[in-house]
């Protein structure tokens, strides 16, 4: 475990990821393990820096661990795109875009390093990354999901929340989702798309969203598509459709819907790889950041890194 690497974002959650690395600091020397840390200064930078530590380690870096958000934990692991076989450490400190997909991850800072540096000590897993490339630019990674619709417009919507900021530093930022979601939900109109799935083409009318993902996923109160095995090659993808606004209210919130129904509604499958394409603009979400629009093509690299959460 000698000789980590910490990226740390400390503008990530208003200033929370400069608190969060406090503790995780405190602990570290605690238990006197060596370390080096760099702090990002701008969007964009955690990329840099994680391509940075891997050269200059000459492709023998064996773990980073990273402290910020969801947005800087996307940085580090497409920085790393080039490099194989690392642990990536994940410590949250940031808002959290996850109001529709659940992510369940651990907030208590001194916890989660203490569950990583346990990990360390075990026999390394590679997982799957996700892989996608809007139509025209270069391909990107992800390492939870991808939100097509409904899904994406809440995110864009809660970063224009007015009182977002001081809802953060109440801690209340999960009450900017909520929302944005009702902000989203009573004005959304579902779509056509035309997806194609492993070369096969179909086209899916009434379409509320649609989800990729390489990890179990939750919408609400809903389960998504769960991959058991995030290391088989596969991706995970959810439709919901064909489903009026009413009962998608109570099947996101409440499950309350038939069995019938709820089939009719949710379709889920694995797949190699999908193509995403609709007649009108519809964004896309990747873990929580908005990156652009359809056309989307969305596959996977089997077995890149180790994800510890």
């Amino acid at each position: 475990m000698n000789g980590l690497f910490f990226i740390i974002n400390p503008a990530a959650g208003h200033g929370r990821g400069s608190k969060v690395w406090g503790k995780v600091k405190k602990e570290l020397e605690r238990k006197k393990i060596s370390y080096r840390s760099f702090f990002t200064e701008y969007p964009g930078h955690a990329e840099i820096l994680a391509r940075q530590v891997a050269t200059i380690q000459n492709y023998h870096l064996n773990t980073i661990i990273v402290v910020g958000g969801e947005g800087t934990m996307y940085e580090v692991v497409n920085g790393l795109s080039s490099f194989n076989n690392i642990q990536i450490g994940f410590i949250r400190a940031g808002n959290g875009n996850d109001f529709l997909r659940g992510v369940k991850l651990r907030a208590r800072p001194v916890k989660t390093i203490r569950s990583i540096l346990q990990r360390l000590k075990q026999p390394v897993k590679l997982d799957d990354l996700g892989v996608f490339r809007l139509e025209g630019k270069k391909s990107y990674y992800f390492t939870e999901s991808i939100g097509i619709g409904l899904d994406a417009e809440v995110v864009k919507v809660s970063e224009e929340i007015p009182l977002k900021n001081l809802m953060v530093m109440l801690h209340m930022n999960y009450f900017t989702f909520i929302i944005a979601f009702f902000k989203v939900f009573f004005r959304y109109q579902p779509v056509a798309l035309q997806v194609s799935v492993d070369g096969r083409m179909t086209t899916y009318t009434n379409m509320w969203f649609i989800t990729t993902s390489a990890l179990p996923s939750h919408y609400g109160k809903m389960k998504g598509a769960t991959n058991e095995d995030p290391a088989d090659g596969n991706l995970d993808v959810t439709i919901v459709r064909n489903i009026n606004r009413l009962q998608l209210f109570m099947l996101l919130t409440f499950r309350l819907v038939g069995k019938r129904l709820k089939s009719e509604a949710i379709e889920t499958f694995r797949c190699k790889a999908i193509k995403v394409h609709s007649e009108s603009p519809l964004l896309v979400q990747a873990d929580g950041e908005i990156v652009g629009e359809v056309p989307v093509i969305i596959s996977v690299r089997k077995s890149h890194i180790a994800l510890l959460k």
